[in-house]
């Protein structure tokens, strides 16, 4: 049996196996909620994250944390 994450949005039950190894997850429900630019810089930084091994890992992170805190609060209706 794979190993499953949930969306990190509380209370949501959707899951995704886990082959890739994330550690956190968003929904495609919750993700549309996000704002747009802010999805594609993450894009443009993982990408450039993956090419460049001297850009720093904390731009993407930083980044990630503030999509998963806007998810997190629309779904709250916050």
């Amino acid at each position: 049996m794979s190993d499953r994450i949930s969306c990190c949005v509380p209370f949501c039950r959707r899951t995704l196996r886990n082959d890739k190894g994330y550690s956190e997850w968003i929904c495609q429900e919750h993700w549309r909620m996000t704002d747009k630019f802010p999805r594609r810089i993450l894009a443009r930084r993982k990408k450039r994250l993956k090419t460049d091994a001297t850009y720093p890992a904390k731009k993407v992170d930083d980044l990630w944390q503030f999509l998963k805190k806007q998810a997190i609060e629309r779904a709250a209706g916050i």
